[in-house]
């Protein structure tokens, strides 16, 4: 941590709190801990105070900084532009190795530097967990482990339920002239290849020719948030690569996959032979939630896509709400597909999935949860609209878990509905 004590815009971007608290209320993992530590305000006092060489880092101090889900929801309010996100994501390069941080989190390396980074592995593993899902014995496991570990039964409460089969770029046609290129992301990809297929119907009827580059990997954004910034950065070069050679507008179905890849732009900054590379490539990328504006050119047909009919509760992912601004846009797009969409308080606030996050601290996930899962059973709709896949697979679980009847749908299938019975 003292290294970065020598850098002037980590030290700035410090000192920039003012210790006003407007923060505090709004960060998710206060919430739950209640503690100054695991508020912003106390992490970045806690981050200087280790510059200042007033505290060494030890397993509190990390454990404080763990604790947080990077929302991000304190940028949003903070009249001071303290960069938290940016920060944190640095202290927690610096940690990584520290020998507080090689125990607890050997298994989260090993998952993303040996499993989550490679897709023909993350797709076999989603293959094989579908199967296990299909002969229900995960939920033979979770009841032999219950009495003895409730937090291991709640992890796997929250595993991914596997979606259709793993999405295969190598499968689509290129077109000779694509107006749109497609990320097919990681988890997206292998637990949730139908949503993929439905997210390339959406962009067929709205009128573009999609390019789906073969060979793509993570984008890095787990990685970077685990301080594994020199892996990630690394990802994001290969990202970057896969994409070049057009210059249309690059969609993705993830918004923690959007905020990353619009942020290769700093994360590659310091990089001569990227950093334009990288900026450029930043500009091109559109969540799905921008699809208005993706079909801009096609008028008069706007989106033309439609939506089933009825009411659609809509969950704000916080990778949609905060620092990408997309409020609303979700929301404006399902009422113009024809559905009466219903916009969920915002004070039910973060969901508790934060990629890795709810695997780590599965009892305060859960309890992140409840009060969404509370406004999602009280607005009358039969379903709800999420745009992330942590999201998806968060809510799915918390719904199964309280027995509901309402469904949780990707964006995208809820904008690729099936074709009506002939007549």
């Amino acid at each position: 941590m003292r290294a970065l004590a020598d850098d002037p815009a980590f030290r700035n971007g410090v000192m920039r709190c003012v210790r006003c608290s407007i923060c505090v209320p709004h960060c998710p993992s206060y919430a739950v801990f209640r503690t100054e530590g695991d508020s912003p305000r106390g992490r970045v006092q806690l981050l200087r105070a280790a510059i200042e060489g007033r505290v060494v880092p030890d397993a509190t101090f990390e454990r404080h900084l763990d604790n947080c889900l990077s929302c991000r929801a304190c940028e949003d309010v903070c009249p001071s532009a303290v960069p938290y996100g940016q920060l944190l994501d640095q202290a927690r390069a610096q940690l990584v190795t520290s020998r507080h941080a090689r125990g607890r989190k050997r298994v989260t390396r090993i998952v993303l530097e040996r499993l989550v980074a490679w897709p023909r592995r993350l797709a076999l593993v989603a293959r094989l967990l579908a199967i296990v899902q299909w002969l229900r014995l995960d939920r033979l496991v979770r009841w032999l482990v219950r009495p003895l570990s409730p937090a291991t039964a709640r992890r796997l409460d929250l595993l991914p339920r596997v979606a259709g089969r793993p999405f295969d770029a190598r499968t689509v046609p290129r077109p000779a002239a694509p107006t749109v290129a497609f990320h097919a992301g990681c988890v997206m990809a292998s637990a949730l290849g139908d949503v993929q297929r439905a997210a390339l119907r959406v962009l067929g009827q709205s009128g573009h020719a999609t390019l789906v580059p073969v060979g793509q990997r993570c984008c890095g954004a787990l990685h970077h948030h685990a301080g594994l910034i020199e892996q990630a950065r690394a990802l994001a070069r290969d990202t970057v690569a896969r994409f070049e050679g057009t210059s249309v507008p690059i969609c993705t179905t993830s918004a923690g996959c959007a905020l990353a890849m619009k942020d290769y732009r700093r994360w590659l900054a310091d990089d001569p032979a990227w950093s334009a590379r990288a900026a450029a490539f930043s500009t091109r990328i559109r969540d799905l939630a921008e699809l208005a504006e993706l079909a801009e050119p096609m008028a008069p047909a706007a989106t033309g896509v439609r939506v089933p009919p009825g009411k659609v509760a809509v969950q704000e992912a916080c990778h949609h709400w905060n620092v990408q601004q997309l409020r609303g846009r979700a929301l404006e797009l399902l009422r113009q597909g024809g559905a009466t969409a219903v916009a969920l308080p915002r004070g039910a606030g973060c969901c508790g999935a934060a990629g890795l996050w709810s695997a780590q601290k599965p009892e305060a996930a859960w309890q992140l949860l409840q009060p969404l899962l509370d406004a999602i059973e009280g607005s009358g709709c039969a379903v709800v609209s999420v745009s992330n896949p942590g999201c998806l697979f968060h809510i799915r679980a918390g719904l199964r878990a309280r027995g509901s009847s309402i469904r949780a749908l990707h964006l995208a299938e809820l904008l690729d509905p099936p074709d009506p019975d002939p007549a």
